[in-house]
């Protein structure tokens, strides 16, 4: 006997809701593009460093304060290795709970603490990321909201 799926097979699927969905997909545009531009720094931070010490980047000294610059400059390099790979467990994350998995959300959570945590520890000279954490809290919150619709 041949059985047709009915309506309600299709329904017991459970749904993704929209706040979970926008949640979801800014996590993947932000800490993606920022997955790849660590990624980027890692392999061309020797580059950047030579540029720099030659006074390639004297023309930016009039138009901005280049103490940012100068602490990213000598940061180690393997703190944007360790970021990278932080921001691709966020992804993960995301992309866990895009699918409805709750093990997502603790994944985005751990990894959203770390990379607080891990500028602070490289970069002691940068003040307390107060707006970082307050995004951060934001999203979890946001992102807690839906574990209801999550296994």
């Amino acid at each position: 006997m041949i059985t047709l799926p009915s309506s309600t097979q299709e329904n017991d699927q459970p749904t993704r809701p929209e706040l979970l969905k926008i949640l979801c997909i800014l996590t993947f545009i932000g800490s993606g593009l920022s997955l790849i531009s660590n990624t980027i720094m890692f392999f061309s931070i020797d580059i950047i460093r030579s540029y720099y010490e030659n006074g390639n980047f004297d023309f930016l000294a009039e138009s901005m304060d280049l103490t940012a610059l100068e602490l990213l400059i000598n940061v180690n390099s393997s703190y944007f290795l360790f970021q990278a790979f932080i921001f691709a467990l966020s992804v993960y994350g995301a992309y866990l709970m895009w699918n409805l998995k709750k093990i997502g959300f603790h994944i985005y959570t751990i990894a959203q603490l770390v990379l607080i945590i891990l500028t602070q520890v490289f970069i002691t000279e940068l003040p307390f990321p107060f707006f970082e954490l307050m995004i951060s809290l934001i999203f979890i919150t946001f992102y807690a909201k839906n574990l209801q619709y999550m296994t």
